[in-house]
């Protein structure tokens, strides 16, 4: 909000577009291509794509179960590993012009 207020005092009108992440974890897709751009030593980039190939989800209502289908977005609730490919995914955010200010 310093942001906006600031912005208010100096000109007329301001614009805001306000995103809700709380799904963000969701979508983070497992072939993360981007990660092989960042210097990062070959054992951990193997472990990052171990850690994330290879998984399967089932749902189960009343005393059926579904069999297991392959998953190839998303994070494991609770993981620490999560926030990190986040941020990686997000990081190439960028403002559209040099008029914009953008906040994450």
């Amino acid at each position: 909000m310093y942001h906006v207020t600031r912005l208010l005092e100096t000109n007329s009108h301001v614009r805001c577009l306000l995103s809700d992440f709380s799904k963000a974890f969701d979508v983070i897709d497992h072939g993360i291509g981007l990660l092989t751009g960042l210097n990062m030593p070959p054992a951990i980039l193997s472990r990052i794509f171990s850690f994330l190939t290879g998984r399967t989800q089932q749902v189960k209502h009343g005393f059926h179960l579904s069999s297991p289908k392959a998953i190839n977005r998303g994070i494991v609730q609770g993981s620490h590993l999560g926030p990190t490919l986040y941020v990686i995914m997000e990081g190439d955010l960028k403002a559209f012009s040099n008029t914009n200010l953008l906040l994450k």
